[in-house]
């Protein structure tokens, strides 16, 4: 369950050198451990930063030192298809892809792995000149889309059903984007957003059994990448409409040691 969007900068980056930047609001139940900051791990030739999932020991979100970007979502169709034992965890599928050079190799790496191994999920791959997505189904993988990054895109999924929130999130998408705020700010305008009376289908989710737990920012520049970690209060009245910090004092102190560490020092193709 998870809510992501993506927007390029000005044709040819900005005057920072910004390419494009990611936004990914993770939702999870309750019950589940809560992820471990980004740490910086070799794949290949690249290396990659990414937050870590404790109980498959794999993550949602990465990117790499060539700028390649990677972010998977829970598939949850109308009509679910029949349980299944034994299966993977999909924190496995991005590790498995931090090595490939960019967003097509990255797809080409995904049709070989046994879509029967693991429950439904949908990829999103983006480099600095496409964005390509895959959805599979438990018994196969089909690529759906490929185009480059010339729009805001927005992707999304819930576990009461995608189809619930997909549009309600998309129309909100669209408004706010097409609002006075300049993009970035609009986007994480977004992000934080959600209706009092519609908790569970809001971007910035909340359920009894389940909540947005975590926020992360990937910036892709010209000649570097950075990814900005963010765990979130538990509750609407630890995180209200008004603005607040993204994450409490303790998490914060505890977040800016790992920053200093890992994420303001830029991984560098």
């Amino acid at each position: 369950m998870c809510t992501l969007t993506a927007i390029s900068s000005t044709p040819g980056g900005s005057s920072d050198g910004l390419l494009f930047r990611v936004v990914v609001n993770r939702d999870e139940q309750r019950t589940r451990c809560p992820a471990l900051p980004p740490i910086v791990r070799r794949f290949g030739d690249f290396d990659a930063i990414l937050p870590i999932d404790p109980p498959s020991r794999g993550t949602w979100v990465g990117v790499n030192s060539a700028g390649l970007t990677l972010a998977l979502l829970n598939s949850n169709p109308i009509v679910k298809p029949p349980a299944r034992s034994g299966l993977r965890s999909r924190g496995a599928i991005i590790p498995s892809l931090l090595h490939c050079a960019d967003a097509s190799q990255a797809m080409a790496s995904l049709l070989q792995i046994n879509p029967r191994e693991f429950p439904p999920f949908r990829l999103v791959a983006i480099d600095a000149d496409k964005l390509a997505t895959a959805v599979a189904d438990g018994t196969r993988i089909a690529m759906q889309s490929s185009r480059s990054l010339d729009r805001p895109f927005l992707a999304t999924s819930s576990g009461l059903g995608d189809h619930l929130v997909k549009w309600p999130r998309r129309d909100l998408f669209c408004q706010i984007m097409s609002s006075p705020l300049p993009p970035f700010q609009a986007q994480d305008a977004f992000h934080r957003h959600f209706w009092a009376d519609r908790r569970h289908l809001s971007v910035d989710m909340f359920r009894s059994d389940a909540l947005t737990v975590s926020r992360t920012v990937i910036e892709v520049r010209r000649d570097s990448v950075r990814m900005t970690y963010r765990s979130l209060p538990s509750g609407p009245a630890a995180y209200p409409a008004a603005a607040r910090p993204l994450s409490d004092a303790q998490d914060s102190r505890a977040l800016e040691r790992v920053q200093r560490a890992l994420l303001q020092n830029p991984v560098t193709a």
